[in-house]
């Protein structure tokens, strides 16, 4: 009796199994021999491609932290490229970066830093979703003059930084004559020029850790806290974003694409000193910009794209801490066939 009753129950739980994976694949799963879904006049789908690219990303990773009133203290990294791979293929985009210092413009009074990012895009006609992992390592302080009374450079390799980012946008024109797979990945070709209004959700987890404090005894007086300094920041931001984006077209296959997604988001910050772990909530304003330009021919393309996340919250009454981060990523690829891997249809590709 009861190896019946296993016997059911894990027949009834591969039934569901199955059930829920044949949903998912529905909500993602192309048919590349199916009429296009988009204006034809406005959109090319290369329904059956996969997309290889080459990237080189030039990111920016700063921890600022600000008084109500004046100049901030601002740490950042040493050497800002990162070389890697992007493959696109349908619905998915997936790009592995890492940073390479005998490929990099480094000044080695500035110590050394290094990262490693990883990306994955789920891209439909009017839903699209991204999510990112960044990690730094080894930061220096700008304007070491004004902060420590000395103009030789003050390193911080024990500085790490290490950043989750999850942008979802869904397009409000029916008209589907915008292609966002076309703008950032290539895997589609925008023939005359498009946008739509776009409603969004963000999501930010920032954990900044440090062997000291970020802030010396002497600056504490300057910021106005009461604390003998912070070690580890944490942050975690959600909210709702709404803004516009568009794409320009030139001589067929150029474009020029840009997109602003200003929004307000509720964040949960901790921080932890000493002598104990501070906790605050709050709502603050978050900014998205994509902007890019290149060229998508039939065969080969060419883009430079960039982006730029910005928020600030308050760590006390008169203090603010900046996390924010931004990127200039070119990639230069090629379109291959259908690869004809019979696994990549279980997921939908």
């Amino acid at each position: 009796m009861r190896l019946k009753l296993a016997l059911l129950c894990a027949m009834s739980a591969a039934g569901a199994h199955g059930q829920l994976g044949d949903k998912l694949r529905g909500l993602v799963e192309v048919d590349v021999n199916a009429p296009s879904d988009y204006d034809t006049v406005y959109v090319t789908q290369y329904r059956g491609n996969l997309l290889v690219s080459a990237v080189v990303k030039a990111q920016s990773v700063d921890v600022g932290i600000e008084p109500e009133e004046g100049e901030g203290l601002e740490y950042s990294i040493n050497g800002m490229e990162q070389y890697g791979i992007g493959l696109d293929y349908k619905w998915l985009s997936v790009e592995a970066l890492f940073s390479l210092p005998q490929w990099s413009d480094l000044d080695p009074a500035l110590g050394k830093s290094k990262s490693r990012g990883f990306g994955l895009g789920i891209t439909r006609n009017r839903l699209w979703a991204r999510g990112s992992w960044n990690t730094t390592e080894g930061y220096f302080l700008n304007d070491p003059l004004r902060w420590t009374g000395s103009a030789e450079p003050y390193v911080r390799p024990d500085i790490k930084n290490r950043t989750f980012l999850l942008s979802v946008n869904y397009a409000l024109s029916r008209k589907r004559r915008y292609s966002q797979r076309a703008a950032l990945f290539q895997t589609e070709r925008q023939k005359r020029s498009a946008g739509t209004w776009v409603a969004g959700f963000s999501g930010w987890h920032t954990t900044l850790t440090a062997d000291s404090s970020l802030l010396s005894r002497a600056l504490l007086d300057t910021f106005l806290l009461d604390v003998t300094g912070f070690m580890e920041a944490q942050r975690l931001i959600l909210g709702a974003t709404f803004g516009y984006t568009h794409t320009f077209v030139f001589w067929h296959k150029g474009f020029i694409q840009a997109s602003l997604l200003p929004g307000l988001s509720y964040a949960q910050q901790w921080l932890a000193t000493p002598e104990e772990r501070l906790h605050g909530t709050g709502m603050v304003p978050v900014v998205e910009f994509k902007g890019g330009l290149g060229f998508n021919g039939d065969r080969w393309y060419c883009a430079m794209t960039a982006a730029y996340y910005y928020t600030t919250a308050q760590i006390s009454e008169q203090v603010y801490l900046s996390l924010n981060t931004g990127h200039v990523r070119f990639a230069l690829g090629v379109r291959f066939g259908d690869p004809r891997i019979k696994a990549l249809k279980k997921v939908g590709l």
